[in-house]
């Protein structure tokens, strides 16, 4: 397997730019080896994203390096694989109490009768899950299982809201 090491260093003052690294990263689904230093699997989508955050690290009068590797053994492969689906399993488990939120309208509200008002909070409810639910899948390069379980439940809130 191959993966992408991207090794950065900016002035410590403001801080601003290292938060701003680390949401850019944290949004691209890296996971840090140690500070500054993130691994990303290979594809053209990281380069072009990493392409562009070493422009951003240089812009902030800061260094970068990235680097290609395809030297781990299969047990270290599998290691990195593992932290990457434990990082998208923790984001994915922070979706279920709102699944669950949304699901308990359903429960509770005899025979789904919802007033305009209701249906439309439900409905913009679930199009915020949903897009969370998106942008962790995007960056579920291993494709943890409870993103698969996640969306099984998102999927049968998705029909019970087009029954309405």
């Amino acid at each position: 397997m191959k993966w992408i090491i991207f090794i950065y260093k900016v002035p410590p003052q403001p801080t601003k730019y290292r938060a701003y690294l680390w949401r850019e990263l944290k949004k691209f689904g890296a996971i840090y080896l140690q500070d500054g230093v993130c691994l990303l699997p290979d594809s053209d989508d990281v380069h072009l994203f990493i392409g562009a955050l070493g422009e951003k690290v240089r812009e902030f009068g800061g260094q970068e390096s990235t680097f290609l590797s395809s030297t781990f053994a299969a047990e270290k492969d599998q290691e990195m694989v593992d932290q990457f689906n434990l990082a998208r399993t923790d984001e994915y488990n922070e979706l279920i109490p709102a699944i669950e939120r949304l699901h308990s309208y359903f429960e509770e509200e005899e025979l789904w009768e919802f007033d305009d008002e209701q249906l439309r909070k439900i409905r913009e409810e679930f199009q915020k899950l949903l897009k969370q639910f998106q942008a962790i899948e995007a960056r579920d390069y291993f494709e943890a299982e409870t993103g698969r379980k996640v969306r099984v439940r998102i999927d049968r809130l998705r029909k019970q809201l087009q029954s309405l």
